[in-house]
């Protein structure tokens, strides 16, 4: 049973990507969509979380009684549920500051326990990201709907 509550909840986080995907707003006449990338692994999450509750089932046809989560699926849970805020976060308030709320959070559940290292990862991190992707890579970043700290940049 543990297979299918795990396919599940890949299948959830698949829907919520989709979801995500389609907020990316739609690409000028000629230009590549932004989203296409995004929903492409969001269709594959999709399908990959039914594939594993689908095999799930078929493991276990005729038992039905479902078993506590284990540590490693809360964990997946918990992580699913901060990839939902950051990109919450990233439409309301644009990439910097949801960037860097999330980044030590992330380290963090992925084991980094050093106090200066997690502190350090609210600046370097968004830094390092924005030098990689809007200045090498030219990607377009996005600009929050309520506030986002480049307006107050020069």
């Amino acid at each position: 049973m543990k297979a299918v509550l795990e396919g599940l909840a890949v299948t959830a986080l698949g829907g919520g990507a989709v979801w995500g995907a389609l907020a990316v707003p739609s690409a000028p006449a000629g230009e590549t969509w932004a989203g296409l990338v995004p929903m492409t692994v969001a269709v594959g999450l999709v399908l990959a979380g039914l594939w594993m509750t689908l095999a799930g089932m078929r493991a276990h046809a005729g038992v039905w009684s479902l078993p506590r989560p284990t540590r490693g699926t809360l964990e997946v849970l918990g992580l699913a549920v901060l990839a939902l805020a950051y990109h919450q976060g990233i439409v309301w308030f644009g990439y910097l500051l949801p960037t860097a709320v999330a980044a030590p959070i992330t380290l963090a559940a992925f084991g980094v326990r050093s106090r200066l290292g997690l502190a350090l990862s609210v600046v370097l991190c968004p830094l390092a990201f924005h030098l990689v992707f809007f200045q090498l890579l030219g990607v377009f970043p996005p600009y929050g709907s309520l506030f986002d700290p480049l307006d107050l940049l020069p």
